[in-house]
């Protein structure tokens, strides 16, 4: 499961235990400020990243992190004073903050293999489109010999969806595809994309020969559309590679020594650690800069 939809999962669950103990105060996951999607976000690839990390070891990296910025104790969160209720040492947080660390850690490690619900989407959607190739192919060979077979296939090939909401010009931003739509456009676009648009009242399936509101031909369309999801795609695998990198890079400092941590952050970032510190210590406080400055 993506990370983003863990982080969903423990939010809502979280609420859930808040308004159990008679707290309404919690916003839905579209309500809360970015910074607290983006601390859950950081909180579920940390603990992705070490799966035999503690709650306590959890919350002791979340304090050094605030510390680092500047944050300090307070009963309401305010994030203009940087003031925490939870900016405490582990042992002084409230029972019912530590329950809230052992849900957030236990449903990580529970669903982190489930699939995504998108995925059976796109495979239902796959499966119907299979099926369309497969009939309109059929359909051709019975109506006419002279049609090729790489021409049947070009016409069945994705899945076609038409814009008809009211913006003159839509970038896609929430799947990251980067593709545009002018009023009424159509694209074809791969079943599984088109699935997520479709779930959308400014999308709708198109049946017919895709034109664009310009004048473009089929095939013009089809190759800006074709290069756009490349261009696209490349950017998100190299987000990919780079986290990739990055949790690399944490296993490989996670079987070094105490004396290689202090090396390796002296050299690295020019960070000098505290050899007081223990192994576990070492670790984490490395593992920190690699968050923070990234791989060097």
């Amino acid at each position: 499961m993506k990370s983003i939809a863990i982080a969903m999962m423990c939010h809502a669950i979280n609420a859930a235990y808040c308004q159990s103990m008679g707290d309404d105060s919690q916003p839905t996951w579209d309500d809360a400020p970015e910074a607290h999607k983006q601390s859950l976000l950081a909180g579920v690839k940390m603990h992705l990243a070490n799966p035999d990390a503690t709650p306590e070891q959890s919350h002791e990296s979340w304090y050094k992190v605030k510390e680092a910025e500047g944050w300090k104790y307070g009963e309401v969160k305010d994030l203009e004073k940087k003031e925490h209720p939870c900016f405490l040492p582990y042992a002084e947080l409230p029972a019912e903050q530590k329950a809230k660390d052992y849900l957030f850690r236990t449903t990580v490690h529970l669903v982190k293999n489930f699939p995504d619900s998108d995925e059976y989407l796109a495979l239902s959607a796959e499966v119907v489109n299979l099926r369309q190739k497969v009939e309109q192919q059929k359909s051709v060979a019975i109506r006419t010999a002279t049609v090729t077979p790489t021409e049947s296939i070009q016409k069945a090939a994705g899945v076609a969806i038409q814009y008809v909401g009211n913006k003159s010009l839509y970038t896609d931003h929430l799947y990251n595809s980067a593709l545009t739509f002018e009023q009424g456009q159509v694209r074809s676009i791969p079943s599984d994309l088109a699935t997520k648009f479709l779930k959308h009242p400014e999308f709708k399936a198109y049946e017919g020969e895709p034109e664009s509101t310009s004048g473009e031909t089929t095939e013009q369309v089809s190759d800006d559309t074709s290069s756009i999801l490349n261009r696209s795609k490349e950017k998100q695998q190299e987000e990919v590679d780079k986290e990739n990198q990055i949790f690399d890079e944490i296993e490989t400092v996670g079987k070094m020594t105490k004396a290689g941590l202090i090396q390796y952050a002296q050299e690295k970032y020019d960070q000098k650690l505290s050899p007081q510190k223990n192994l576990d210590e070492l670790k984490e406080s490395v593992t920190q800069l690699i968050h923070r400055f990234g791989v060097v």
